[in-house]
């Protein structure tokens, strides 16, 4: 009787995981339409930013569509670049992307290059990029996501958000490890990875991308710490 008791609660066990996965939604980087609702409602009101922000915001739209590559501060995707950053952070290049970006600089090197898809940033880097090509500090200046955060700006609350400013994440070693920037209407500006590349996309609350070098979708941390720049105070 134990036995056949045993038998019975195994085979509910095993429904209900069969049923449960076939109702869960499957992961989409796509915003869905409750999402894009509410991120119009909540953000129906926002005021213009400043011209300076606003300035800053217009130069990284130019930005969207661009490519990953660690340390990248708008530099051509050739392959002498693509081989010297991949013998420094080999990391950064495995699982595909090694290939992918060579097939980019071989088709560069043969068409031309296209402004932004075809030029490389990372998290920080278009972050300094955009302020040094508009001046916006006295001096040229470039620093990791961590610097950027404990030395350039006021720590904020996530619902203190406003345009220009930064998300940050921080990894359990207390060492922040990306970063982004905020725009109009609830958007972030990301050079997200070598998997994803440089985007707006709307992702305070979700990170979820579509993954540009394998094919489907990735699920990233989180941001978690969050940054007003001094200079937009």
């Amino acid at each position: 009787m134990k036995h056949f008791i045993s038998k019975i609660i195994l085979i509910f066990i095993i429904v209900s995981i069969i049923f449960f996965s076939s109702c869960a939604k499957p992961l989409t980087a796509q915003e869905t339409q409750a999402e894009r609702d509410y991120y119009e409602e909540k953000y129906a009101n926002e005021p213009e930013p400043a011209e300076t922000v606003g300035e800053l915001l217009s130069f990284l739209d130019s930005c969207t569509g661009g490519k990953y590559v660690y340390g990248g501060q708008g530099e051509k995707i050739t392959k002498e670049y693509i081989q010297n950053a991949n013998d420094i952070h080999p990391e950064y290049f495995s699982h595909g992307r090694y290939d992918f970006y060579m097939s980019i600089a071989a088709a560069c090197e043969e068409n031309g290059w296209s402004f932004p898809e075809d030029y490389a940033w990372d998290c920080s880097g278009i972050w300094w990029y955009a302020c040094n090509a508009l001046s916006l500090y006295s001096e040229y200046t470039d620093r990791t996501a961590h610097d950027t955060y404990h030395e350039f700006c006021t720590p904020i609350e996530k619902d203190e958000l406003a345009p220009g400013d930064l998300v940050f994440l921080e990894n359990k070693e207390g060492r922040i490890i990306h970063m982004g920037i905020v725009g109009k209407k609830g958007y972030i500006y990301e050079a997200v990875s070598g998997f994803v590349g440089v985007l707006k996309k709307r992702t305070v609350d979700k990170r979820v991308y579509n993954d540009i070098v394998r094919g489907g979708v990735l699920s990233y941390d989180s941001w978690n710490l969050f940054g007003r720049p001094i200079i937009f105070e």
